[in-house]
């Protein structure tokens, strides 16, 4: 017969049910429900730093750089730019170039503006859309997707990236005194800047004239070019009548003062056997870019599945047919470009292609079969030691150049919320931005789970090689994007500083300075793994806190079942005096501080 079930009496253990935490080395896992989180994991992870495993420590803060601030409103773009850097020196031209409201502003390395009033060095830009600076050790650009792209050599005088050729022709005469020979010439001229060596192709339309004696020449009326970079003008010149099809360069000058420049030819024996150039083209319009294999690349404004690049060796020379387009499936578009050794990743919304150049001559595109996600836009990739991140719409990836790892597993409620609540025109501005001297990367992002306001995720790459699993935190800064200062630094102390801007005002403030949040408090928060019990009942008497006196404050604030049962502070200071501050008759004692404990009950309610 089968034993009657009998009721057995509740019992209570003699000992505490024990929650462990041994600190959050792990990071932040909001997947997990909180009564299944490990004790090396966090919930919530705001404002700490995983630099030392076992302890909450609190990240370093943040400080406002620029002395004042542009005006409300997001700055469009900004970049650390280096040029003639080969060996740091005196020619060395070194400065951080910002641009806000459609204007373009030189941010000094004490983080102040040009003057007082902040001049513009260049106006006119789109007020609406993001800014692209890709530079080599000559120039560097600005593209806005909307203006001609504009270049400078110093950052404070901008003019047009290419040279556009005369719409005019030159206008001719035979003259009576030279050495030239009877017959019918064919002639054009160009615009060039000397400083740089740039020129434009020939004049759009050429000018015949005969010569009828042997001892001719030829006088030359070029329309001078209002374009401030152009120095000089080039004549080249054939003679159809001997049977000439190419022109060739006859003679070049300073362009004069005045609407027009003269130059007379006396011989047929031209300058050199330079042929006039044919490929020098201006750009389009022009949305972002990079420099890869002794090239530029970028992608246009109109056309966006389409990779135009340069003349070898030649940034301002974009030959109309110089463009790749890209195979991309459903219509997409190129999102983001990094270099990366012989292969040019292009990123599309959901795909990635690969450019592969041996040489600078010749090119392949192959497509990925491991790639799971594109890019959100131009800042949202970085490179990071030995692959490429890049913020997509289904995560954040790793790639390595074939294959793609998800890095996001950990933050995957907070993606899918981010990627449904945010617009389009947000996520575009999604940064990344990897912080080599901290070993970190950053992911600065228009809507953090569970806030619902702007924010940060931060990976820590020492924890996560450690832990071999992705340590995430979070930050509630608001963050438009990042400037890093990762070049050949001639002051010392300045390599390596990172930069942010804010959303919603024209300042830029350094990261990872001070302890505090640009002088207000800085606030952290870290939530923990709980306990359950099931159907039964049970009471949480107390924690026990071990810490290192300090400045500030520190708050306990158990939560049942969601529920808060009340904050209690802990006083951290260690009431009494601190070793390093007191004075012990004459002598102060030595540096560093003890650790302590703390106990704290909880409501019996």
């Amino acid at each position: 017969m089968a034993k009657t079930a009998k009721t057995q009496a509740a019992t209570a253990g003699t000992a505490y049910q024990l929650l462990p935490v041994i600190g959050p080395s792990g990071g932040m896992d909001l997947r997990t429900s909180p009564t299944l989180i490990p004790p090396d994991r966090a919930r919530s992870l705001v404002n700490f730093t995983l630099t030392e495993p076992g302890a909450l420590v609190v990240r370093p803060g943040h400080l406002a750089f620029s002395t004042s601030s542009l005006g409300s409103g997001r700055i469009q773009g900004a970049q650390r730019v280096y040029l003639n850097t080969a060996l740091p020196s005196a020619n060395s031209t070194i400065f951080t170039i910002v641009g806000f409201s459609g204007s373009l502003y030189v941010q000094s390395d004490s983080g102040g503006w040009p003057t007082s009033a902040a001049t513009a060095v260049l106006t006119g830009l789109s007020t609406a859309t993001e800014l692209s600076f890709p530079s080599d050790r000559d120039l560097v650009a600005v593209f806005d997707g909307v203006n001609l792209p504009k270049k400078s050599t110093n950052g404070s005088s901008w003019t047009r990236f290419g040279i556009a050729p005369s719409a005019v022709g030159p206008t001719l005469s035979s003259q009576s005194s030279g050495a030239m020979t009877a017959g019918t010439y064919d002639i054009t001229f160009t615009y060039k800047d000397r400083d740089l060596g740039t020129e434009s192709n020939g004049s759009s339309t050429s000018a015949a004239v005969v010569i009828a004696g042997s001892t001719g020449a030829i006088r030359v009326v070029a329309t001078n070019s209002t374009d401030l970079q152009v120095d000089a003008i080039v004549v080249y010149a054939m003679k159809t009548s001997a049977g000439e099809t190419v022109r060739r360069r006859a003679s070049s000058q300073a362009q004069s003062a005045g609407t027009d420049s003269t130059i007379v030819l006396t011989s047929t024996t031209w300058t050199t056997n330079d042929e006039e150039p044919t490929d020098h083209t201006v750009p389009p319009v022009l949305s972002f870019g990079v420099v890869w294999k002794n090239r530029w690349w970028a992608r246009p404004a109109t056309i966006t599945n389409r990779l135009h690049f340069t003349q070898l060796f030649q940034p301002q020379s974009w030959p109309a047919l110089f463009y790749i387009d890209m195979p991309f499936e459903r219509g997409d578009a190129i999102q983001a470009l990094v270099p990366l050794g012989d292969a040019l990743l292009v990123f599309g919304t959901t795909k990635i292609f690969i450019i592969i150049g041996q040489t600078s001559l010749d090119f392949e595109v192959r497509p990925t079969i491991a790639s799971q996600d594109g890019a959100l836009g131009f800042r949202s990739v970085a490179v990071l030691e030995n692959g490429v991140v890049h913020a997509g719409g289904a995560g954040i990836w790793i790639f390595d150049g074939t294959t793609d790892k998800l890095l996001s597993f950990e933050l995957e409620p907070a993606w899918r919320d981010l990627v449904k609540n945010a617009s389009v025109t947000a996520l575009a501005k999604v940064a990344l931005v990897y912080h080599e001297h901290q070993k970190e990367l950053r992911v600065a992002i228009p809507r953090r789970f569970p806030s619902g306001t702007d924010g940060e995720f931060v990976l820590d790459l020492n924890q996560t090689r450690t832990t071999q699993q992705s340590a995430w935190s979070a930050t509630p800064r608001t963050i438009g994007g990042y400037v890093l200062w990762d070049g050949p630094e001639t002051q010392a102390g300045n390599r390596g500083r990172l930069f942010s801007w804010h959303s919603s005002m024209a300042q830029l403030f350094e990261e990872s300075v001070g302890t505090s949040a640009n002088s207000s408090n800085l606030v952290a928060e870290y939530e923990g793994p709980a306990l359950t019990l099931g159907t039964f009942r049970g009471r949480w008497n107390d924690c026990r806190i071990e810490y290192e006196p300090h400045a500030g404050t520190f708050a306990v604030e158990p939560l049942v079942d969601g529920f808060t049962l009340g904050s209690q502070t802990v006083g951290i200071a260690g009431g009494g005096a601190e070793y390093g501050t007191a004075e012990y008759g004459v002598d102060t004692y030595g540096g560093g501080f003890s650790r302590k404990q703390a106990y704290v009950l909880f409501p019996l309610t």
